[in-house]
Protein backbone atom coordinates (compact mmCIF):
# COMPACT_ATOMS: atom_id res chain seq x y z
CA UNK A 1 0.00 0.00 0.00
CA UNK A 2 1.46 3.72 -1.03
CA UNK A 3 1.84 5.60 2.03
CA UNK A 4 2.98 9.50 2.65
CA UNK A 5 5.44 8.91 5.28
CA UNK A 6 6.58 12.83 5.11
CA UNK A 7 6.18 16.02 3.28
CA UNK A 8 7.56 19.49 2.90
CA UNK A 9 5.95 22.88 2.23
CA UNK A 10 7.59 25.80 1.61
CA UNK A 11 6.07 28.87 0.98
CA UNK A 12 2.76 27.15 0.47
CA UNK A 13 -0.04 29.04 1.67
CA UNK A 14 0.63 29.72 5.56
CA UNK A 15 3.63 27.75 5.32
CA UNK A 16 6.97 29.19 4.94
CA UNK A 17 8.71 26.28 5.32
CA UNK A 18 7.84 23.11 7.61
CA UNK A 19 7.83 19.12 7.33
CA UNK A 20 5.59 16.85 8.68
CA UNK A 21 6.39 13.35 9.29
CA UNK A 22 4.09 10.69 9.45
CA UNK A 23 5.23 7.44 11.47
CA UNK A 24 2.27 5.87 11.92
CA UNK A 25 -0.85 4.16 10.89
CA UNK A 26 -3.22 6.77 12.57
CA UNK A 27 -2.76 10.38 12.08
CA UNK A 28 -4.47 13.01 13.55
CA UNK A 29 -4.27 16.67 12.72
CA UNK A 30 -5.33 19.12 15.12
CA UNK A 31 -4.72 22.94 16.37
CA UNK A 32 -6.39 25.96 17.28
CA UNK A 33 -8.46 27.96 14.03
CA UNK A 34 -6.27 29.29 11.16
CA UNK A 35 -2.94 27.36 12.07
CA UNK A 36 -2.71 25.32 8.61
CA UNK A 37 -4.28 22.17 9.01
CA UNK A 38 -6.42 22.47 6.31
CA UNK A 39 -3.24 23.61 4.36
CA UNK A 40 -1.60 20.94 5.28
CA UNK A 41 -4.26 18.39 3.73
CA UNK A 42 -4.54 20.72 0.80
CA UNK A 43 -0.74 20.44 0.19
CA UNK A 44 -0.99 16.39 0.41
CA UNK A 45 -3.92 16.74 -2.39
CA UNK A 46 -1.42 19.26 -4.20
CA UNK A 47 1.25 17.13 -4.39
CA UNK A 48 -0.92 13.98 -5.45
CA UNK A 49 -2.96 15.81 -8.50
CA UNK A 50 -0.85 18.69 -9.05
CA UNK A 51 -3.95 21.08 -7.93
CA UNK A 52 -5.41 22.29 -5.05
CA UNK A 53 -9.03 20.69 -3.95
CA UNK A 54 -10.38 24.20 -3.42
CA UNK A 55 -9.14 26.87 -5.87
CA UNK A 56 -8.18 26.85 -10.02
CA UNK A 57 -5.78 29.45 -9.66
CA UNK A 58 -2.12 28.13 -8.62
CA UNK A 59 -1.04 31.46 -7.63
CA UNK A 60 -3.34 31.42 -4.97
CA UNK A 61 -1.62 28.94 -3.05
CA UNK A 62 1.27 30.76 -2.97
CA UNK A 63 2.27 32.48 0.34
CA UNK A 64 1.20 35.96 0.75
CA UNK A 65 4.62 38.19 -0.70
CA UNK A 66 6.11 34.76 -2.51
CA UNK A 67 6.32 34.11 -6.32
CA UNK A 68 6.21 30.63 -6.00
CA UNK A 69 6.00 27.49 -3.72
CA UNK A 70 7.84 24.27 -3.30
CA UNK A 71 6.36 20.86 -1.96
CA UNK A 72 8.17 17.81 -1.33
CA UNK A 73 7.05 14.45 -0.48
CA UNK A 74 8.09 11.12 0.35
CA UNK A 75 6.12 7.98 -0.21
CA UNK A 76 6.74 4.22 0.40
CA UNK A 77 5.85 1.56 -1.30
CA UNK A 78 6.36 -2.12 -0.87
CA UNK A 79 10.12 -1.02 1.66
CA UNK A 80 11.16 1.52 -1.06
CA UNK A 81 11.07 5.10 -0.79
CA UNK A 82 9.91 7.11 -3.68
CA UNK A 83 10.48 11.57 -3.69
CA UNK A 84 7.91 13.45 -5.26
CA UNK A 85 8.42 17.62 -5.82
CA UNK A 86 6.32 19.88 -6.98
CA UNK A 87 7.25 23.78 -7.54
CA UNK A 88 5.45 26.20 -8.79
CA UNK A 89 8.08 28.60 -10.08
CA UNK A 90 8.15 32.37 -10.07
CA UNK A 91 7.13 32.46 -14.38
CA UNK A 92 3.95 30.32 -13.20
CA UNK A 93 4.99 26.99 -14.59
CA UNK A 94 4.93 24.13 -13.07
CA UNK A 95 7.01 20.89 -12.58
CA UNK A 96 6.77 18.12 -11.05
CA UNK A 97 9.53 15.37 -10.29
Amino acid sequence: MLRLSAISVLQFKNYSNRTFRFDSQVIGICGNNGTGKTNLLDAIYYLCFTKSYFTRLDASNVQQGRSGFRIEGSFELNGQTEKTVCILRENGKKNLK
